[in-house]
């Protein structure tokens, strides 16, 4: 009796194991494949819902970059930079300007020199050096209409001399001062960006 029930429990151990196995290779070779490519298609599906969310974020943001290129094309519009054809016509003409500007102010210009262009951000700017002298008030307006004017100028440097006063200007005892004065401007070239 002893082998017969080693003989039927040997047979029901490898029926349990031989399907077992049958199980295994059914589930090695089907069951976790389409397993791996649904987790795989879930990652994909998360990463285009990434992208998604980002691209629908600067979709998101068309209305402020219109908003910014027609202020930008304003503000070209509005004078803010010094214009002309080539940089020479720019520089002639900011020379022009601040001569015409300090006298109006009432002061004198003795020398109008144009200075190197120089380039900070990205921004080119052309300069010119001014040798302005008149009384203190004048300079003082001079100063001031250069650097309220649009385009917008900037000083960015500036010597101030005292001078004796000279019979014939200004008011007595009244100093008359000298000023050298480096001012820029950013510029644009006709179909060039600043």
């Amino acid at each position: 009796m002893k082998s017969f029930f080693d003989t039927n429990f040997r047979r029901r151990t490898l029926f349990v194991l031989g399907n077992l196995a049958i199980v295994a290779v059914i589930m090695a070779g089907l069951v976790l494949p389409i397993r791996a490519f649904f987790a795989e298609r879930d990652d994909r599906i998360a990463g285009q819902l990434r992208v998604l969310a980002r691209l629908s974020a600067i979709a998101a943001q068309a209305v402020t970059v219109r908003s910014i290129i027609s202020d930008t094309s304003a503000q070209m519009r509005g004078g803010e930079f010094l214009a002309g054809s080539n940089e020479n016509v720019i520089s002639a003409d900011l020379q022009t300007r601040l001569k015409a500007m300090t006298e109006a102010a009432g002061a004198r210009s003795r020398a109008v020199q144009a200075l190197p262009l120089k380039t900070s951000d990205q921004i080119r700017y052309s300069g010119s050096r001014i040798e302005i002298f008149g009384p203190l008030p004048s300079i003082h307006r001079a100063i001031y209409s250069i650097e309220s004017a649009k385009p917008y100028l900037f000083i960015s440097g500036a010597t101030i001399k005292v001078l004796p006063a000279a019979s014939g200007q200004g008011t007595p005892g009244e100093p008359i001062i000298q000023a050298q004065l480096d001012i820029f401007g950013a510029i644009q070239v006709d179909g060039h960006n600043p």
